[in-house]
């Protein structure tokens, strides 16, 4: 295609860009952010990396190969200067690179006329990782690797060239591999790209680019830069563990498990697995031949996101660079220029109905979510620091970062704790199991989050009997072993009984407050002893303002707003 833009080009194409920008936009929800803050305090704080678990009280010692360690003192350095607004601003900075990389490349092709619908492709690629982890580095080195391999390919010459073309390819893996382990897939896209260029010489050796080479030095070199690390070729135990890890992993967390139609964040990797396949197919029925490396690419690339999501962005980037390959040589220039502009108008369709709206749903990081608990928790130090404590697997980051060291956690997100998900989720099923596993463990206090289920009860109310709904972590934490210390719109915090214990909630208790009325309208409970809890409520240092409010207008009607309860109004 001629590189010619006019104006009308130029709008089109800023509506791909701003539409990819706007795929790579979602807030800052990863609830590993935190461990990875503790991480990065510690190296700053002693010059050097950790090397055995200080985070938690079940692994405490333990060793740990903590592979992430440049990304973390990167985060750390940055939150310390500009706090969460920075670590987003490090997150578009790393997607957005994505987008440049690939307009010069096609720029030198002169395809840049089909950029405006190239970008938000590969926006809805990046889709997948566009929260702030460390694979944010994967995927943009991956990115950067995969176009320049497609260079090379292209124009027919091999890659590296030089000597200093190889040692170049082996710092850049260097650094790869100590920010983050995706780096494996930036080799298995190396071999790739190397078989393929050896198939394509031998069965179609009239094929403009089977002359190229992947050279051997510059995998070797790529091998020996990724073991430029703290732990050379032992790195790839982790790499090893994670995998041994994926079934359980695949159960229990989102992140590794398979695609789901019925999930419509997916439906772009669907779309992208069925085009690019399909384009393949018709461009080697069209010429007979086809870049191999793109076969064994989609081939193994989509295996891998078809059983984990978290997989996905890796396809997806390869995807797209694939299907544009194949499209400019099926179809003449100004047919693809009118289906990119459909494609763009339904890419436009898919952000606005789909996407966007999740955005503007969330209002905080994930594991941010027991910024009230950890406050509280920090408050009563003096009483209940030291116990070990019961935690949600995606809120151990938060607390660690938010406790350390006066409480350690019981799990987080680190690989350490693998081995938690099964007996975790298998305590969760009835009230005995999960007595019976937080006598084991010893727990003394349990922080939970607000998502349990709503179960009918019978209770007196005067001479009759009513059923009302009331949480079922009243199965779970019975009164007569545990207290309710603190709660809001998003935790509770219980602490077992036997012990010192600060002042607890008997009355006042998150979607209780039905029962409560009832007890207050029977007269078998005075108001007394719930406004003391309220106005302790108010004092906590977080709070649900909201139910707290509403039970306290009820209150302030007290005794007439019991004929309005007895009218079910």
């Amino acid at each position: 295609m001629e590189d010619r833009p006019g104006p009308f080009d130029r709008l089109w194409l800023w509506a791909g860009l701003l539409t990819a920008l706007g795929a790579a936009a979602m807030p800052v929800l990863n609830p590993d952010l935190y461990w990875h803050l503790s991480a990065g305090k510690y190296m700053a704080a002693n010059l050097r990396l950790p090397s055995a678990d200080f985070l938690s009280w079940t692994r405490y010692g333990a060793k740990w190969t903590d592979f992430e360690w440049l990304a973390q003192v990167i985060y750390y350095l940055v939150h310390s200067a500009a706090g969460v607004t920075g670590l987003y601003l490090l997150k578009m900075l790393l997607l957005s690179a994505l987008f440049p990389a690939l307009y010069f490349f096609m720029a030198e092709g002169r395809l840049s006329g089909l950029a405006f619908i190239a970008l938000p492709l590969w926006g809805l690629a990046v889709m997948p990782n566009c929260d702030l982890r460390p694979e944010n580095f994967s995927v943009l080195f991956f990115a950067l690797l995969l176009l320049r391999l497609e260079r090379a390919r292209v124009s027919g010459r091999s890659w590296p060239s030089s000597p200093a073309g190889s040692f170049g390819l082996a710092l850049f893996f260097a650094l790869w591999a100590n920010l983050h382990a995706g780096f494996a897939y930036g080799l298995l896209l190396l071999a790739s790209y190397s078989a393929g260029a050896w198939a394509d010489s031998r069965l179609w050796p009239s094929s403009p680019s089977a002359g190229w080479r992947c050279s051997g030095a510059g995998a070797a070199a790529a091998a020996i830069g990724a073991a430029l690390n703290p732990w050379g070729f032992g790195l790839y135990g982790i790499l090893y563990r994670h995998a041994s890890d994926s079934a359980a992993l695949s159960r229990y967390l989102s992140e590794w498990a398979p695609p789901s139609l019925s999930n419509p964040w997916h439906w772009p990797f669907m779309a992208l697995l069925a085009a690019s396949l399909l384009l393949l197919l018709r461009r080697f029925l069209k010429e007979r031949s086809l870049p191999l490396a793109h076969l064994l690419c989609l081939g193994w690339l989509g295996f891998e996101a078809s059983r984990h999501t978290r997989h996905i962005v890796f396809f997806g980037l390869a995807a797209v660079v694939f299907s544009l390959d194949s499209a400019v040589r099926l179809w003449e220039p100004g047919l693809l220029v009118r289906r990119g502009k459909a494609l763009l108008a339904l890419c436009l369709a898919y952000l606005a109905l789909l996407v966007w709206p999740r955005y503007l749903s969330f209002r905080r990081n994930i594991g941010a979510e027991a910024s009230g608990a950890a406050a509280y928790l920090r408050s009563e130090a003096a009483v209940l620091g030291g116990r070990r404590m019961y935690n949600p697997w995606t809120w151990g980051g938060y607390l660690g970062w938010a406790l350390a060291p006066e409480y350690r956690v019981f799990t987080d997100g680190r690989y350490l704790f693998h081995e938690y998900l099964v007996p975790v989720s298998e305590a969760m099923r009835d009230q005995d199991t999960w007595d019976r596993f937080a006598a084991e463990e010893g727990f003394d206090i349990v922080v939970f989050r607000r998502d349990y289920a709503m179960l009918p009860y019978s209770q007196k109310a005067g001479k009759a009997s009513v059923t009302v709904q009331r949480p079922s972590y009243l199965v779970f934490m019975p009164e007569n072993k545990w207290a309710l210390l603190y709660w809001d719109a998003f935790s509770m915090v219980f602490g077992r009984r036997g012990g010192p214990l600060p002042p607890e909630f008997r009355y006042l208790r998150p979607d209780d407050a039905e029962s409560l009325k009832l007890s207050l309208c029977a007269g078998t409970l005075k108001p007394a002893a719930v406004y003391e809890e309220l106005s302790r409520y108010y004092g906590s240092p977080a709070s649900s303002a909201h139910e707290a409010d509403l039970f306290r207008l009820w209150l302030a009607g007290y005794p007439g707003s019991c004929s309005a309860l007895n009218r079910g109004e």
